[in-house]
């Protein structure tokens, strides 16, 4: 996309039918779960315009009914995966709460990937985990104390040695704007930037070696949990 998607309102639907790119099936790349086996919705449209988003989340149509969305998860979920990702885009764009309980219902964790400018009243208790990579300098007040991680992305450029995380804005290239900061004491993983991307033997790029040391000082400094874009350094989807 590279800032050209067209940024999308709130859809004021019921839940039961939702806007999907794509599901499939993949190990989780980042954060918490890294390494985990986890089946992926890829919800379409966002709120917002990254300049570097190079997602792809608009060129799909594909509208299921929760009852078909449901049937394609478990159609690619094998018996031992019990993680369910759900991302964009922005997720909490569409109604979402049909599908997360329907998915707890059946004993499975989904994980909310979100960039925190929306809220939804999403079922609480450990199977509904939500990680927040904010992407703007505020961010909805409620989802910020819902949130139970916060995410970074670091660039060697970007890092603010006060406190290790991103001062310029992702929505406008080369503009300062201090994106938001978590809570006391929530738990927030970083990882550096892979601004060039990986070569096709899976190894590290320059740009995700380069941007590595300040994100190793930042952890060990403010205590953050450092960690890579394992999607990125691999063969992954």
């Amino acid at each position: 996309m590279l800032g050209k998607n067209p940024v999308r309102s709130y859809d004021k639907g019921d839940g039961h039918s939702l806007y999907v790119q794509e599901i499939f099936y993949s190990l989780q790349g980042e954060g918490p779960f890294i390494g985990r086996p986890a089946v992926f919705v890829r919800l379409s449209g966002c709120n917002l315009r990254c300049f570097w988003c190079d997602t792809d989340f608009e060129s799909s149509s594909w509208r299921p009914s929760l009852a078909e969305l449901l049937a394609e998860i478990e159609r690619l979920r094998p018996s031992f995966c019990s993680l369910i990702v759900l991302t964009g885009g922005e997720p909490l764009r569409q109604n979402i709460v049909p599908l997360v309980q329907n998915l707890i219902d059946r004993d499975l964790t989904v994980q909310i990937e979100t960039n925190g400018t929306l809220w939804q009243a999403l079922p609480s208790g450990r199977q509904c985990v939500v990680i927040c990579s904010p992407k703007t300098p505020k961010i909805n007040a409620q989802m910020a104390q819902r949130a139970d991680y916060f995410k970074y992305v670091i660039t060697a450029a970007d890092a603010d040695s006060a406190d290790g995380l991103p001062i310029m804005s992702t929505q406008i290239a080369g503009r300062p704007a201090r994106l938001y900061r978590p809570p006391e004491a929530r738990p927030v993983y970083i990882m550096p930037c892979d601004e060039s991307g990986g070569d096709k033997s899976g190894a590290p790029s320059g740009g995700a070696l380069r941007n590595l040391p300040p994100v190793v000082e930042a952890a060990l400094k403010f205590g953050y949990c450092a960690g890579v874009q394992l999607h990125k350094l691999g063969k992954i989807r």
